[in-house]
């Protein structure tokens, strides 16, 4: 539960960061689409009105727009180096102001035509090989883990998916625009002091019914946050519960146990055993049936949440990025203590309320 929470927080702090643009323009209609594309990776092709980069550039001064960097987004057909199609993105890296940002310095250079950048989940590495829609593309880069869609993704400069895109047509054997428009979406950053929402809305009034709509990236991301928030709320619930659970039902398990060994402990005392070894001997065994319980606990649920994270990102459609390795690793340990703690802390009565029995009592209740 608590790697789930936090894997959850992290995509959600993951996307507010990385996401960069303060306000990104879509064809009117295709908003829900952004959604599922950045949160999931699914594979679309749409495009803005051939007239929307002259549109909107023509704003530029009036509403602060500091930085515009157009986007082409084209879904592939099933290839060597995915299970399933991805989602190809073509970008402006003359003006591109956001992957640019999640790379290293070192790794972060402009493609050249027939070079790609491949998400975290695409298999590829710089040097490989991989084909789209019977073109041959070299990988120059691989991009982090981000817990979003853009790990599904693969990027190259427009140049190169302009010529994607024709081999599409021919291949599917229909116009993916036809004003010929290579644009699905523009990305807009703002001047300091611009507020980004009513520039969203002096655009969207101005420019809807030419099929342009501006789409404000901090609500986007503020919606996201509220159903991470009621997620991160039941889950939370969710562990407190079983915890409260756990504790009556071990405490019960301890208790019946024990009642059934009053024989044995009978024996232990007439041969010479104290009642404060009798406890301590009570104890050990809690102590160890809590620890081989807490370890198997910790690898079971570890294994569900590596073979459950794709499942939870698609059912929720929320950011997932799991925590680094230490922070997964320190969840473990404070979860096997917890585990043990709560273990002996059930059976606290019952083991001092057997040690504490007289001898007769026991001899005559066994």
């Amino acid at each position: 539960g608590s790697i789930l929470s936090l894997s959850l927080s992290n995509g959600a702090e993951s996307m507010s960061n990385r996401l960069g643009a303060d306000i990104m323009i879509v064809p009117e209609g295709y908003d829900p689409h952004v959604d599922s594309i950045l949160l999931a990776g699914k594979p679309s092709t749409f495009y803005l009105p051939s007239s929307a980069m002259q549109e909107i550039s023509d704003l530029k001064d009036e509403i602060g727009i500091d930085l515009i960097s157009p986007q082409t987004f084209l879904a592939t057909l099933n290839a060597s180096c995915c299970s399933y199609p991805v989602q190809l993105i073509g970008l402006d890296f003359d003006s591109d102001f956001i992957i640019g940002a999640w790379m290293k310095t070192k790794t972060y250079r402009k493609l050249k035509d027939g070079e790609v950048i491949v998400g975290y989940r695409v298999a590829g590495w710089p040097g490989d090989k991989i084909k789209f829609f019977g073109k041959n593309l070299t990988v120059a880069a691989r991009l982090e883990q981000t817990g979003m869609g853009f790990d599904a993704m693969i990027f190259m400069n427009r140049a190169t998916i302009a010529v994607l895109s024709k081999e599409a047509e021919r291949i599917t054997g229909r116009k993916m625009r036809n004003d010929g428009s290579l644009t699905s979406v523009i990305m807009l950053k703002l001047k300091a002091g611009y507020d980004s929402s009513a520039a969203a809305s002096e655009i969207n009034r101005r420019l809807n019914k030419k099929g342009i709509y501006a789409l404000f990236s901090r609500k986007f991301v503020n919606n996201i946050g509220a159903s991470l928030k009621t997620v991160s709320i039941i889950i939370r619930g969710t562990v407190i519960f079983s915890w409260v659970l756990s504790v009556l039902i071990v405490g019960l398990i301890f208790a019946l146990t024990l009642m059934e060994r009053k024989k044995e402990f009978a024996v232990l005392r007439s041969i010479g055993a104290s009642r404060k070894k009798l406890i301590s001997l009570c104890f050990a065994e809690v102590f160890l049936i809590s620890v081989y319980g807490a370890f198997l606990g910790v690898v079971l649920g570890n294994a569900a949440v590596a073979v459950g994270s794709p499942f939870v990102t698609e059912a929720l459609n929320l950011p997932f990025l799991l925590p680094d390795f230490s922070v997964i690793l320190g969840l473990t340990v404070c979860s096997i203590v917890i585990a043990v703690l709560t273990g002996i802390f059930s059976a606290f009565f019952s083991v001092f309320k057997a040690g504490r029995a007289d001898i007769h009592e026991i001899m005559k209740g066994a």
